[in-house]
């Protein structure tokens, strides 16, 4: 994991600095495509003449690319294809082996 520091400027209250960091929590970065926030770690807010500015401090995960999970090769496909063919279709008509006791 790694973590990233962002910025918001020009809020009106704490409470919306507070609303949109804990929002960012599970989400992904616009900023930083494939990759999602885990926690907040930290954060400080400023008061300037007129608004709140505050620096968060947020620890992300990288996204892995989903499709680069899943690549069968031709021969797992064919072996896919044979296995599941089979389903469903009757059993062989052998003899059903006797029990011994």
């Amino acid at each position: 994991m790694e973590t990233r520091l962002l910025g918001y400027e020009h809020a009106t209250s704490v409470t919306e600095i507070a609303t949109w960091a804990n929002e960012l929590i599970s989400k992904d970065l616009h900023q930083l495509p494939g990759y999602r926030v885990v926690r907040v770690i930290h954060f400080q807010v400023v008061y300037t003449q007129s608004d709140y500015d505050a620096m968060v401090l947020v620890e992300v995960v990288e996204r892995t690319n989903e499709t680069e999970l899943v690549e069968l090769r031709a021969e797992d496909i064919a072996v896919i294809e044979e296995l599941t063919s089979t389903v469903g279709d009757e059993p062989s008509q052998g003899t059903r082996p006797s029990r011994e006791y």
